[in-house]
């Protein structure tokens, strides 16, 4: 059995499709961009803050109530009101300002 040629009878006719060259394209690197809202920025700080207000509570509530330091400040309390504290030595307030100047440098 054989098998013919479909198509021209003539030779040469045939030629192949031609395809279109590849164009390279030059890469372009792409950034993707977010952006937030000043509403979303300040409800996040909000809700910041009320998260370390309600552990700052959480800590008051949670410490046990020292009644000698109550009575302590009740004293103190009742020397403001009667003048005790109006005419310090010098010496008294240079100890007060070192103890106030040590808790806000932690020593």
């Amino acid at each position: 059995m054989t098998i013919d040629k479909i198509g021209g009878i003539g030779g040469g006719s045939y030629e192949p499709r031609k395809s279109a060259p590849v164009r390279k394209t030059e890469s372009k690197e792409s950034f993707d961009n977010i952006s937030i809202s000043d509403t979303a920025k300040q409800k996040a700080s909000e809700a910041r803050i009320q998260a370390e207000v309600q552990t700052i509570a959480q800590k008051i509530v949670a410490s046990p109530v020292d009644s000698e330091r109550s009575t302590k400040l009740k004293e103190v309390k009742e020397k403001l009101k009667n003048g005790d504290y109006d005419n310090l030595s010098p010496e008294i307030l240079n100890a007060v300002a070192d103890r106030i100047a040590e808790s806000f440098l932690g020593r």
